[in-house]
């Protein structure tokens, strides 16, 4: 026996990669990118506090690390996951994490994005506390009883809801304080994305989450919608900025992340044709990376806009 104990022992990964893989680092540009164009537009009008856009960006940071720690544990209490679920770390069938491992990292995070955004409401007011009470409770109740969200096919407006709109115009309104239907429209097409991201998910695991009654979009309305669902929403974030452009809602420079586009038609062909899981696996991380690449251009598309076409 105690020649076997090493090996076991051995095959572990280090603590640090279990949390790391837990915290599912490749779906974290769904809050650079918000951060980075809600902050970047309101440079673009005349503010920009670094100390405010660096507290807002670690408090949602940890705010949706969180909300992955409480979808690992919530989804494991309720048996949506077993070990061999896709969509899971499974870390704690493989006992990596235990369970209240998992919950206490999940309760850490959002105690963090609590303390920084108490930093916020010091640094902006206290109307910042409708943001954050706002996103933790959707944060939470994605997965968590009563609601549910995630199981009742409302995960897509939930996600829409809080990393669309509240992170991106949030963003803006931190440095700003004030409503803004451009800082609106900034918001659309990033939310279509960070939604073509959980339908990924959703598509990838449809097999997994119709054995268990979990009522995602395409368990409810079959898998080819959830296919030709997530090319809507990828080719409808171009079409969003095209037509906030011609409204005047965007500054023309925002036509920048047009040379996105050819990633997005690779990922929708792709998808459209798939038919193996592994194809929708590969499919997530790309939606994932194009948000990112999305944001990034459409966040320096503003930042040129300052100097070569600055808001009157």
């Amino acid at each position: 026996m105690s020649d076997i104990q090493p090996t076991v022992a051995s095959g572990k990964p280090p603590a640090w990669k279990v949390w790391v893989k837990t915290a599912r680092p490749f779906t974290l540009t769904a809050t650079v990118s918000p951060v980075l164009v809600g902050t970047t537009f309101a440079a673009y009008q005349g503010t920009f506090h670094f100390w405010i856009f660096l507290t807002t960006f670690f408090s949602c940071l940890f705010l949706q690390i969180g909300t992955n720690f409480f979808n690992e544990y919530f989804d494991y209490l309720y048996g949506l996951d077993h070990a061999g679920s896709l969509g899971a770390s499974t870390v704690i069938f493989r006992n990596e994490m235990t369970a209240g491992q998992v919950l206490g990292g999940a309760i850490g995070c959002f105690v963090i994005a609590i303390i920084l955004g108490v930093v916020l409401i010091f640094l902006v007011g206290p109307v910042v506390i409708l943001f954050g009470v706002g996103g933790m409770l959707i944060a939470y109740f994605y997965s968590a009883k009563p609601f549910k969200f995630a199981s009742r096919g409302l995960g897509d407006v939930m996600v829409y809801l809080a990393m669309g709109f509240l992170v991106t115009w949030g963003s803006y309104f931190v440095q700003i304080h004030e409503w803004s239907w451009q800082a609106f429209a900034a918001s659309v097409p990033i939310g279509f994305l960070e939604t073509a991201i959980l339908n990924m998910n959703n598509v990838r695991d449809y097999q997994d989450d119709k054995a268990v009654n979990k009522k995602t979009l395409p368990v409810r309305f079959g898998l080819k919608f959830g296919q030709r669902y997530h090319a809507a929403l990828l080719f409808g974030s171009y079409v969003a900025i095209l037509l906030f452009v011609l409204v005047g809602l965007l500054p023309p420079l925002s036509l920048l992340v047009l040379i996105t586009f050819p990633l997005a038609w690779v990922n929708v062909r792709a998808v459209l044709t798939a038919t193996e899981r592994k194809a929708f696996m590969i499919g997530i991380k790309r939606t994932a990376l194009l948000l990112f690449q999305f944001g990034l251009v459409f966040s320096l598309a503003f930042v040129l806009a300052i100097f070569v076409m600055p808001h009157a």
